[in-house]
């Protein structure tokens, strides 16, 4: 059974990349704009002793949540460099990824198969 990263922090800190989305070009509410979002999973990362690389940080603004935009397939394509540049990529909640269950699903999949999970930071939107 594959093991989940560890939520303390540990000898060799584990590198994160970040997912920021935004549906719309118009002024966001402050919980959702991509600031806040970004904040917030920087937060819990050095809440955990885990690093985010500036080049990491990933954000889509004024897309829709039901296809994967540009900022998700650029982050996509990093899981695939040797050596990786991320263990854990962090998103708010699930909807910043996709509205898409499915597509979400597929997502996971594939950064699976390159070694990096998934986490979300909102309690209540663990995958």
């Amino acid at each position: 059974m594959k093991k989940k990263p560890a939520d303390k922090p540990c000898s060799q800190p584990l590198r994160c990349a970040i997912y920021a989305r935004t549906a719309t070009v118009k002024v966001p509410s402050e919980n959702n704009s991509i600031t806040h979002q970004v904040a917030t999973c920087k937060r819990f990362a050095r809440g955990r002793g885990w690093t985010v690389r500036r080049d990491c940080i990933f954000a889509d603004s004024g897309h829709s949540g039901l296809t994967v935009k540009s900022a998700l397939k650029d982050l996509m394509r990093s899981a695939t460099i040797k050596p990786k540049p991320f263990e854990v990529l962090l998103c708010t909640s699930i909807d910043r990824i996709a509205r898409d269950t499915s597509l979400v699903i597929r997502i996971h999949k594939i950064l699976k198969r390159y070694g990096v999970e998934i986490r979300f930071v909102e309690p209540d939107t663990q995958f």
